[in-house]
């Protein structure tokens, strides 16, 4: 007859075997997932290439971008060279520089969502985007006074979005110590000052501010391919370092007290999470302007549909992300007679969105 102890190490053994299972299949389903949402951002970013004015097959485009990446000039014998570069010159560097904006959007997005403990927040929650704004529109205007694009708006953009950041965190830091609510108020309190030195600008420009409303508005208007090959190595590499930690963010949305009592060293993590996306914030920003909604609305998707694990959320972001903003820059480009911000795309979607978590969240009781 087996002793109690015998017995009782056997049930563990069980429960362990049982537990890796349930973990297996687990990461199962979320790979499939990943598998599907990966070739459905593949797909849209193909058929999006071969989609405008001049109509060009699937076909074709593919045959351009695979000629022109391995240099297989065969794959290409039966497109003309106009179609050639309208497909690698023109419209590929635009489409995927809007893949690699909504990637980092939606992956900040979960993050500031994670660390700020809100449903509610997005990658503007504490005004890094205002701060690139700012840098950007005060670029602008500086060239329209000068004569001559001296002063380029995306680095401008950039650097004001990493001002901005130290100085909210020297404000909401209190003896070195990072919070939630402190982080958001420090971020109205600069984004409110940003805003209306934006307004100042804008007053002054004249008959010039058409160009800063456009770009404030967000839009991925001839981009080029040395604005996708800048976003692309900085989202990635913060893309790649907020999944090795995706478990001390799970942690972190349970709060400092309890991320201490598991010994995480929860004001090293939010510092770092802070960073990562905000710097993540301030590439989008400065590369294609103020594009809302997208960082709002597809973390909280997935939190509630799939998981709100983050070693699957933040992938999964990723490439709901870089496929929503796709099919969003498919609308304002090609829907109408004249091409608009996507940025107004985006909020057109999002804003009802937003009003339905408000009141979701206003009906249980939740502050915001």
């Amino acid at each position: 007859m087996p002793s109690p102890s015998h017995g009782s190490y056997s049930k563990k053994a069980v429960d362990v075997t049982a537990l890796k299972d349930i973990h297996k299949r687990e990461s199962l389903k979320y790979k499939k997932l990943m598998a599907v949402l990966a070739a459905a951002m593949a797909l849209t970013v193909l058929v999006s290439v071969s989609m405008g004015d001049a109509r060009i097959s699937v076909f074709e485009t593919t045959g351009i971008i695979i000629g022109k990446l391995f240099s297989a000039d065969s794959l290409m014998y039966s497109a003309s060279p106009q179609n050639t570069s309208i497909v690698w010159d023109v419209r590929l560097p635009r489409i995927l520089t809007g893949m690699i904006v909504g990637v980092g959007l939606a992956v900040s997005g979960s993050i500031f969502q994670s660390i700020l403990r809100n449903p509610l927040a997005d990658p503007y929650t504490i005004g890094v985007s205002t701060g690139a704004a700012f840098g950007a529109v005060l670029a602008i205007y500086a060239n329209i006074v000068i004569g001559a694009s001296v002063l380029p708006v995306m680095p401008a953009a950039f650097i004001f979005a990493l001002l901005t950041l130290t100085v909210i965190i020297k404000i909401a830091g209190h003896n070195q110590i990072l919070n939630s609510s402190g982080l958001v108020l420090a971020g109205i309190i600069v984004s409110a000052i940003l805003s209306s030195g934006i307004s100042l600008i804008k007053s002054m420009a004249g008959e010039d501010v058409g160009a800063i409303v456009f770009w404030i508005m967000g839009s991925l208007f001839a981009k080029s391919w040395s604005q996708f090959l800048i976003a692309l190595p900085i989202i990635s590499i913060c893309c790649i370092i907020a999944h090795s930690f995706a478990d001390d963010l799970d942690i972190l949305t349970l709060g400092v007290s309890e991320a201490k009592n598991v010994g995480v060293d929860a004001n090293k993590r939010m510092r770092m999470y802070l960073v990562i996306a905000s710097l993540m914030t301030a590439v989008c920003v400065s590369v294609s302007g103020v594009i809302g909604f997208v960082g709002l609305v597809v973390p909280h998707i997935l939190r509630i549909g799939v998981s709100a694990k983050h070693r699957y959320l933040i992938p999964l972001s990723a490439m709901l992300g870089g496929t929503l903003l796709c099919l969003a820059d498919n609308i304002s480009r090609l829907m109408f007679a004249v091409e608009i911000p996507v940025g107004v795309i985006t909020t057109l979607i999002g804003g009802p969105f937003f009003i339905y978590l408000f009141m979701d969240k206003k009906a249980k009781g939740g502050i915001l």
